[in-house]
């Protein structure tokens, strides 16, 4: 009896086990695979800011279709760090100039979500670069590499931006992951033609905001499959998710760095930003947006927000 009593128990925790690895592995999937985004989406609560953006697209996107036509711009691919084929518009001014800025998109988007950035920095008289991340768009690769490999892919397109223009002055500017994913980038031992980093509403660890969204949009608890999804990502993704960590890299900065944040920031808590920002040691200068949420800081005050983006690039030139 005693024998059969232990069969049962063994049974039912093997099962238990199985049905739970199947719902780490679909919880990864949704999380990091290229073709999950929108699943994931679904469990945010971001309704705010996509009002905000629905009406942005709405008062602006006859400008900027007129100025996509209008702007001298070509498609290419080029090679990521392990040969992945990463997507990027390049925006070329008629007039040759050296500024150069490379606009990084966020989680789940694309370059084209960043329209109003790039066209800002092309019409400040700025060369601009837009990729598609990696699992993003039109670019390749399955996995979505939280700003751990894509700051690597980053790094190829500097070079090739050198490679064409040896006197290049480049600026780095990303937002949400693309954030994160520039200060990865300007972490690493750079080519003195980058000149500053700005990042947008970055979260400071990639563990600490899967936790986090695990906690308040999944309602799971981030341990141990916080855990798991690292194993996961090592074993699928090859890259470990827990060096996608920019508060452990940005005491690496050297060029000037810009943090901007908004103060109603639901998915990447306010707090980070602070964090980073304390964490930094190069120069640096911080800009909280007043009623802004995830992502949506240059389309609420978009005054204070370019004034500040460009007065801190005029600061340090």
């Amino acid at each position: 009896m005693k024998t059969r009593n232990k069969l049962l128990i063994a049974t039912g925790l093997t099962i238990g086990m199985a049905e739970m690895a199947s719902e780490i592995n679909y919880m990864f999937e949704t999380i990091l695979s290229g073709g999950n985004k929108l699943k994931l989406a679904k469990c945010t609560d971001l309704s705010r800011e996509e009002k905000i953006v629905e009406e942005d697209n709405k008062n602006e996107r006859k400008q900027r279709e007129l100025w996509e036509k209008k702007s001298r711009n070509v498609s290419c691919y080029i090679k990521g760090y392990d040969d992945t084929p990463i997507y990027c518009k390049v925006y070329i001014q008629k007039k040759f100039c050296h500024k150069w800025t490379l606009v990084v998109h966020g989680y789940g988007g694309d370059g084209s979500t960043l329209a109003y950035a790039s066209k800002k920095f092309y019409d400040e008289g700025y060369n601009v670069v837009v990729p598609d991340l990696r699992g993003h768009g039109k670019s390749g690769g399955r996995y979505i590499g939280m700003g751990q490999i894509d700051s690597r892919d980053i790094m190829n397109i500097i070079h090739l931006i050198i490679k064409g223009d040896k006197n290049a002055e480049i600026y780095l500017y990303g937002v949400s992951m693309g954030g994160a994913s520039v200060l990865m980038t300007a972490s690493e031992k750079l080519p003195a033609n980058v000149k500053a980093v700005i990042s947008d509403c970055s979260f400071d660890n990639a563990n600490k905001i899967i936790g986090y969204e695990l906690s308040h949009n999944f309602r799971v608890p981030p341990f141990p499959i916080v855990n798991i999804l690292n194993m996961l990502c090592y074993k699928k993704a090859k890259y470990d998710l827990r060096l996608a960590s920019p508060i452990d890299r940005v005491s690496y900065i050297k060029i000037p760095a810009l943090f901007i944040h908004g103060d109603r920031d639901s998915l990447v808590p306010t707090k980070m930003v602070y964090r980073l920002y304390d964490r930094a040691r190069c120069k640096k200068a911080l800009m909280v947006i007043k009623d802004a949420g995830h992502g949506v800081s240059a389309l609420v005050d978009g005054e204070r927000y370019w004034r500040g983006v460009f007065g801190f690039i005029k600061k340090i030139s």
